[in-house]
């Protein structure tokens, strides 16, 4: 399934998710056994900050309009039904307790789903012209450490600030936190961060020009 069959997939009908695009191809070795097209849904929403924004990233604007962003990267799973058997008289056996039925027939696949592997979030500061990527991560059982060498990771965060800077082309700056608690410690995910194009840019943020 090294592309999962998007053509026979469809997508439900959901107001909150405005769009979805596929991200890149990923192999994870400690969950799925064939590689995996990784897909993103995206949300965004209009809001207002009034200081608090300001706080770990540095903003010039104190109060303004921003928007919000989150993004979940999920994979396309089979849906596979079984036949079963029921048995008229339960069989029993010594050490097993009583077998109802069997699988009289091969797993069936009825279409996909969506299954979540990660998260991500963002907010695009309009007057500042800043994208504050806030987060961007695999699930636990989809990544592996230490994030400097986790090739999936990368590709999720890049393809995540890709989609960004297209939505937000008047941006000049895209800023992150200095740390992230899935990383295990602060030297790796700045490690990480800095593979990725950023530096310091205040006391506990990163940050790159566009």
């Amino acid at each position: 399934m090294l592309k999962p069959a998007q053509d026979e997939y469809t997508t439900p009908v959901d107001d909150f998710w405005t769009e979805r695009i596929q991200l890149f191809t990923a192999q994870f070795p400690t969950y799925y056994t064939k590689p995996q097209s990784v897909w993103g849904r995206f949300h965004t929403a209009e809001e207002k900050y009034f200081g608090a924004a300001s706080e770990i990233i540095p903003l010039k604007h104190k109060k303004g309009k921003n928007t919000y962003i989150m993004m979940q990267p999920y994979v396309l799973e089979p849906i596979l039904t079984l036949s079963v058997g029921i048995f008229q008289k339960p069989k029993h056996y010594a050490d097993q307790d009583s077998v109802i039925g069997k699988i009289i027939d091969e797993p069936k696949q009825e279409g996909y789903r969506e299954v979540q592997v990660g998260n991500a979030q963002a907010w695009y500061y309009h007057l500042d012209k800043t994208i504050v990527l806030w987060e961007c991560f695999f699930d636990g059982r989809f990544s592996t450490h230490p994030f400097s060498e986790e090739e999936n990771m990368q590709k999720l965060w890049q393809g995540f600030e890709h989609w960004l800077i297209n939505k937000f082309p008047q941006a000049t700056t895209i800023a992150t936190p200095f740390y992230d608690p899935i990383a295990e410690s602060i030297d790796e995910y700045q490690k990480f961060l800095k593979i990725l194009g950023y530096s310091p840019i205040a006391k506990a943020a990163f940050g790159k020009k566009l």
